[in-house]
């Protein structure tokens, strides 16, 4: 203010000490003394103007730095519990009843490895999952899935996943290393809470015993274009189904392709390719059956080449995208499996040459946000020759070009997102000898904090 008073001070001034130049009189001076004034006046709000609009600025500056040191506050606060672990379970129980002796269900043209069989007839655990993740630090996460599920009226536990993943690497690549699921089909990778139905589909069965799990490392690269196309590839120690080899390096390999885009609001589609390759020295393919006259104790072994190429494609609707209100899912996956090798059974020996191939096709409408409904079919076929059929018997493999099929009828209330129940009928024709009626009650619900799917 002082500043302001002084400078009008001196502008009145000077303008007085120059009045002898105007030669007008004391009228001119009275005029000129009044257009002072207003000057003055105007000079002096034009300054009130400022300085308000100057504390107004200081003001909202000053809670702009309020603000600024809050939200740092906050993702301090973020960026810590970052590091906490997220603990998810999942349970996942149901009740099963089967027209058919649990114990004679076989898929022709396939051994049934691991745990591809069918489930406990009655109420069974299912399959239980905990899973625990977090962000190691700034290069690192890790995940660790345990399941508990039942095998013969036993309760076991087994790490179904358990790795690291590099964040950040930039330009689209990525780095995982230790136990998970394969990439090698669309359902492979997801965890089974997470399937449309409450089995796997036949195909699963007979190849992978439910899924393939690898461990190793997985390298992928999202590609910088503007349709989605990722591509990887992944290394593994080759021990598990349907390699089951001695390796001291790498025992299997795959190499994977995806694509994908939206058609406009409603819908989008993804296109998946894969091949896998093992050499197992020993994998076994059944066994324990009459052999020339006697019970074997042992099984029969496949040494050789195995190979396995898949093809899916997935394709979803929803008006303007929302999945939760209506929405459309079809799902279909083709697999073709070749071994080329032999069969051993003690000291007996012959050349093998197998094909497996087989896929589903499924298709599930939510008819509104809390009801599904879905239909599923699988066919399989093989064609096995052996240069001694007497192994093919003793493994339990039928050659006889049967093709095994299954038909599935789904309903499931959604209560929340959290929680799902479900039944299921399956019309299922995978063995030559007989039909079987499956009928499964299903209940799935989440604890915790459980990440999301991807598409």
């Amino acid at each position: 203010m002082y500043t302001k008073t002084t400078l009008a001070v001196m502008i009145t001034s000077a303008l007085f000490m120059s009045t002898p130049i105007f030669a007008g009189g004391v009228d001119d001076i009275s005029e000129l003394k009044t257009e002072l004034l207003k000057m003055r006046q105007d000079y002096e709000n034009r300054i009130d103007a400022l300085e308000t609009r100057l504390i107004r600025a200081e003001n909202k500056t000053d809670n702009i730095e309020k603000q600024s040191n809050t939200s740092k506050k906050k993702t301090l606060a973020s960026g810590a519990s970052v590091f906490n672990p997220a603990v998810s379970v999942i349970l996942n129980s149901q009740f099963s009843d089967y027209s058919q002796d649990k114990a004679d269900y076989k898929i022709s043209g396939f051994a049934i490895p691991g745990e591809g069989g069918l489930a406990r007839e009655g109420f069974s655990l299912g399959e239980t999952e905990i899973t625990v993740s977090a962000n190691v630090d700034q290069l690192l996460m890790g995940q660790t899935t345990l399941a508990l599920h039942d095998d013969d009226g036993k309760t076991e536990i087994e790490v179904e996943e358990a790795f690291i993943e590099t964040l950040g690497l930039g330009n689209g690549l990525t780095v995982r290393a230790g136990r998970f699921f394969s990439p090698i089909g669309y359902l492979n990778e997801k965890h089974i809470h997470a399937w449309n139905f409450a089995d796997a589909p036949l195909i699963y069965r007979g190849l992978f015993g439910n899924q393939l799990v690898t461990e190793g490392v997985k390298v992928s690269y999202l590609l910088p274009t503007d349709l989605y196309m990722e591509v990887g590839v992944t290394g593994g120690n080759g021990d598990k189904n349907p390699g089951n080899g001695q390796h001291n390096g790498v025992g299997d390999w795959l190499v994977y392709g995806k694509t994908g885009a939206d058609i406009g609001h409603n819908s989008s589609w993804q296109l998946g390719l894969a091949h896998w390759q093992a050499s197992p020295k020993a994998r076994s393919i059944g066994g324990g059956h009459a052999h020339a006259g006697e019970a074997s104790e042992e099984s029969v072994a496949f040494k050789g080449d195995t190979d396995i190429s898949n093809l899916n494609f997935v394709y979803k609707w929803a008006p303007n995208g929302n999945m939760r209100q209506n929405s459309l899912t079809l799902l279909t996956e083709y697999f073709y499996l070749k071994d080329d090798g032999e069969l051993s059974i003690e000291d007996e020996l012959a050349q093998y040459d197998g094909e497996q191939y087989g896929g589903f096709v499924e298709g599930i409408y939510q008819f509104s946000p809390q009801w599904r409904t879905g239909v599923r079919y699988d066919y399989l076929g093989s064609d096995l020759k052996a240069s001694d059929t007497e192994l093919l018997d003793d493994a339990g493999l039928d050659y006889s070009n049967f093709h095994p099929k299954r038909y599935g009828l789904m309903l499931e209330y959604l209560p929340s997102e959290f929680s799902r129940f479900r039944v299921q009928v399956n019309h299922d024709r995978a063995s030559s000898s007989h039909d079987d009626t499956q009928i499964l009650f299903q209940y799935t619900v989440s604890l915790g904090a459980h990440g999301a799917h991807n598409f």
